[in-house]
């Protein structure tokens, strides 16, 4: 889950870039390339409220943003996004890789659903991001800025020298269990991409397996620790298994 929120940071981040490097300051547009490429790496509708951006200072915040539920589970939305805040380091714009000073994921909230085989949504976003990622890349860095704009033929790669997720609150529903709800502590990681960078899709993919897992790892220990019907203990004690491999 963590990680799916990570992939909506850097597509955030490589469209101001892209934008900021040919027109300037194009809100809307920004917006629409959000949405167009979130939907497309994770294989459902993605939205996108509003984008406010001030590029002298290299700010920005990105609002209301809401991933739809993949077929067959029950929620309208497996997760949304209060705001994204973000820092660029403007130096670095015309560099390899572009150097994100700071993102805050705020206030998360993660509609987990767990089936009775296991299988989740979150898994589901997931394989998703694994199957279109390369695609995904691949079309980024075609629509990105020419050589002589950005200074290489690489697709645009991100590191983050501060990432926080803050405030992220999971409702979980197991195997038609009674629903239960966790808060998460919060995250926070430092030099993530490193020198090399990760693209947008490559950042999802490094990190979207720790909050899933947290989040799964959360609602299972919760439900353990409170009574439930004998047909589904063992589903948890399974789940819990698998967290800890």
């Amino acid at each position: 889950m963590k990680k799916i929120l990570i992939v909506f940071a850097g597509l955030a981040v490589v469209a101001v870039i892209a934008l900021y490097l040919l027109v300037g300051n194009l809100d809307k547009i920004i917006k629409g390339a959000i949405e167009g490429a979130g939907s497309e790496l994770l294989g459902v509708p993605v939205t996108v409220a509003y984008v406010e951006l001030d590029l002298k200072s290299g700010t920005g915040r990105i609002s209301g943003i809401t991933v739809a539920n993949p077929a067959g589970y029950q929620a309208v939305n497996a997760f949304q996004m209060d705001m994204i805040r973000l820092g660029l380091d403007l130096g670095s714009l015309k560099k390899q890789p572009i150097v994100i000073k700071e993102l805050n994921i705020q206030s998360p909230t993660v509609d987990l659903e767990v089936n009775d085989q296991g299988g989740s949504n979150m898994q589901t976003l997931i394989d998703n991001i694994k199957k279109n990622s390369a695609k995904t890349d691949e079309k980024a860095a075609e629509e990105q800025p020419s050589q002589e704009e950005t200074g290489s033929k690489e697709p645009v790669k991100l590191s983050f020298t501060k990432l926080a997720i803050t405030g992220a609150t999971v409702n979980g529903v197991v195997a038609g269990q009674k629903p239960t709800q966790v808060v998460l502590p919060d995250i926070v990681r430092e030099n993530v991409g490193g020198s090399k960078g990760l693209t947008p899709a490559q950042v999802g993919g490094v990190i979207i397996g720790d909050i899933a897992a947290q989040s799964l790892q959360a609602v299972v220990e919760k439900k353990l620790s409170e009574k439930v019907e004998e047909a589904a203990q063992g589903l948890f004690e399974d789940l819990k298994k698998k967290l800890a491999q």
